[in-house]
This record gives C-alpha cells, sequence and structure tokens, in this order.
C-alpha cells in the first residue's frame, strides 16, 4: 500500500467514524473552492487560470483537508474539467425527466402555464416503465467511473454530488417558479405522477450503486439534496410536499439505506418544517444551513433520525456572514463546531455552509482552514 493509499484509509476511517459517533482523532473537515486568491496564496502558484485542477488540488492537500464534496471551482470551470465533462454521468445516472421535457417542448413550445407542466406530466410514461430507462450494469459502471474520477485529489475523500438516484424537485429552472408552484396547488395528481416515476428511476439506480459501493469496498456515503425551501421555510405547502413528494424519495432512497450507506442531504433555506419528512426517507446527514435564514442547527442536532442516532452535520462557517467578519469570528466558528461535537460525543464534518464566493477577504479563507488544521489548539 502507498503511503497515498495510507493517507486516504486514515481520511476515510476518520470520516466515517465522525458520521457515526466514534471517536476520532480530530473532527474531519471539507474543503471548499476556497476563491482563486486563497488557492493561489497557499500554493504559491498563479496558474489557476491554465491548470484550475491542478491548482485546487494542491492546495486543498496543503490545507489537509479529508472531504470533498462535489467539486466547485470559484469560477465554475468546473462545468468544463469536472467530472460531468470527463465521466457520461447522464448516461447510467440522473433522471430521464428532463429528456421527456425537452421532447415536450420541441412539440409544444416553452412551459407558459400550471396547466402546461400538468399536461407534460400526465404524458410521462407509468411508473411501470421506468425500468426501460434503466441499465444496471451501466448505472453500476458510471458509479465507478465518477469514484475513479477523483483519484487526482487523493489521499482526499472525494464524494460525487448530486448524482445518487433521488428524486428532482427544481424542475422550476426548467419550467418557471409561478407554473411549477401553483401546479402543486392545483394539479397535485399529476405532479405526483413526475415523482413517482422519477423515484422508481432513482431506486433502481440505487440498487445498482449500493451494489457498487459494497462490491468495491467504496466510501458508504452519498450526497443530495434539493432547494425546496427558502428564508421563511418550503415553497410549497408542506402538507403537499408529504402527500406526493417525500413518499416517492424514501422509496428512491430504501436500497441504499438497506445497503447501510449514508445520505447527507443538502439543504438550503430553512428546512426545518421538512425535517420529519426527511427524517422518514432515512436521511442521517445535513450539510449547509443558513441560520441566519432562520435554519436552527441547535434544534436539528436533537432530532433522532430513522435509526434512533441523531444525524451527523456537515458544516457550518457561514459564507454569508461570518466569512466576512474577521479571521477571529472565523475561528471561533470552528470551535463552535467542536464544542457542538464534543457535546454531542462526533456526528460533525466542519465545513463552510456553502461556496466561497470570490470577493471574500483572503484572510478569513486561510483563517478557515489554519483553524481546521489546529484543532488541538482550539
Amino acid at each position: 500500500m502507498t503511503e497515498t493509499e495510507k493517507a486516504y484509509q486514515e481520511k476515510r476511517r476518520r470520516v466515517l467514524d465522525a458520521i457515526e459517533f466514534k471517536p476520532t482523532d480530530r473532527l474531519p473537515y471539507q474543503g471548499n473552492n476556497g476563491t482563486i486568491a486563497g488557492l493561489q496564496a497557499v500554493t504559491g502558484r498563479d496558474d489557476y487560470k491554465e491548470n484550475p485542477k491542478e491548482v485546487f488540488a494542491a492546495a486543498m492537500k496543503i490545507w489537509d483537508v479529508d472531504l470533498i464534496l462535489q467539486f466547485v471551482l470559484p469560477d465554475r470551470q468546473d462545468s468544463t474539467v469536472g467530472p460531468g465533462a470527463e465521466v457520461v454521468a447522464r448516461g447510467g445516472l440522473g433522471s430521464t425527466v428532463g429528456a421527456f421535457m425537452a421532447e415536450w417542448t420541441q412539440k409544444h413550445g416553452q412551459f407558459d402555464s400550471p396547466e402546461d407542466l400538468r399536461d407534460f406530466c400526465l404524458s410521462i410514461p407509468p411508473v411501470g416503465d421506468a425500468g426501460k430507462y434503466v441499465d444496471h450494469q451501466t448505472t453500476k459502471q458510471r458509479w465507478l467511473e465518477l469514484d475513479a474520477w477523483g483519484d487526482f485529489l487523493k489521499p482526499i475523500v472525494w464524494v460525487p454530488g448530486h448524482l445518487c438516484g433521488t428524486v428532482s424537485w427544481m424542475w422550476y429552472t426548467r419550467v418557471g417558479y409561478e407554473n411549477y408552484l401553483m401546479a402543486h396547488s392545483l394539479y397535485p395528481e399529476a405532479m405526483e405522477r413526475l415523482f413517482a416515476f422519477s423515484g422508481e428511476q432513482g431506486r433502481l439506480q440505487n440498487i445498482a450503486i449500493s451494489e457498487a459501493i459494497r462490491e468495491n469496498d467504496m466510501i458508504p456515503l452519498v450526497y443530495s439534496g434539493e432547494d425546496i425551501c427558502g428564508n421563511d421555510g418550503p415553497f410549497v405547502s408542506p402538507r403537499v410536499l408529504h402527500e406526493i413528494y417525500f413518499p416517492h424519495l424514501k422509496h428512491a432512497a430504501e436500497p441504499l439505506i438497506d445497503a447501510g450507506v449514508h445520505w447527507m442531504w443538502h439543504s438550503d433555506g430553512n428546512i426545518m418544517p421538512l425535517v420529519q419528512d426527511l427524517t422518514a426517507c432515512g436521511i442521517d446527514g445535513y450539510q449547509g444551513f443558513e441560520e441566519d435564514k432562520g435554519m436552527d442547527m441547535s434544534v436539528l442536532a436533537q432530532t433522532p433520525c430513522k435509526n434512533g442516532k441523531l444525524p451527523f452535520l456537515c458544516g457550518s462557517v457561514n459564507v454569508t456572514t461570518t466569512f466576512y467578519t474577521t479571521p477571529q469570528e472565523v475561528c471561533d466558528d470552528v470551535t463552535r463546531m467542536i464544542d457542538l461535537a464534543n457535546s454531542r460525543n462526533g456526528g460533525v464534518i466542519i465545513a463552510p455552509s456553502s461556496s466561497m464566493m470570490e470577493n471574500m477577504p483572503v484572510e478569513n479563507i486561510l483563517a478557515y482552514y489554519d483553524a481546521c488544521m489546529n484543532q488541538e489548539k482550539r
């Protein structure tokens, strides 16, 4: 076993021990895009624009990061050099609903009303046909390819983002907010047809993904989530979501949960009104936390999951507030997460609440990583 592989196994064990509430030598911490100025400051390189992946990876290794979720570069060059550009991710992963939408708009034009969305939903194939759009072996192969794509980041543990078999909800980006949100109230039966198809397709994909994880000893952790909430809570009635969305998310998640794979849910906005439904789906971890928008992480930290344990938390140095204050306040937020872990005997990965923005003071970014690297001094 090479030194890199030994270090990778150590980081992987640290991450898993943390999320399973087992003792760790220190809390694992997540790397983030870091801003171009931050990446170049720590690496001493000025060639980020030409070599974004290499400079990003070098910075994360210098900072001794344990975990990278998804892959987001400061200037979003990830769209051209990330896994989506190098792995045929959608050939076996993701929902086919997007392709159905493209076909529908070619024939009928853009979505101009909730009735257009209703008619589209009614045109989706029945749930029993979902298997026609999932090839078990192809899905397994794609998950293997995604895992291998992250080898350049080792010894850091890389977890793909938003590519397991989930039930997409953010179709408002394709059909418009008003059309989408109104359709939930006006035509819930039609909307449920969309979620039911996605749920069955996701379940079949997750059967293959859980096999790939088990057979190849991949880290048993997936990362996904939907932007269902704003500052004031869910965009639509929690009751409607409870009835037509979450049963299908639970259906999709079951193969992973049954296989002992942890599911970390990306939370934007105030998700507190939906926590019980997410818990019922088997979600056992959360990432994000916009605490300045009403999200109460202290309450979530004490809300048991379906497995009877408390949820593990990946956060939460706030990128919209704290990172714009002072290095000391950034360090204090890292200390806050360490204290939270101590009070719960684990269950914490230190991380920014979301992506770091280019206008953040470099000294605050450097302070975050320095505080994570020197936890024993805090």
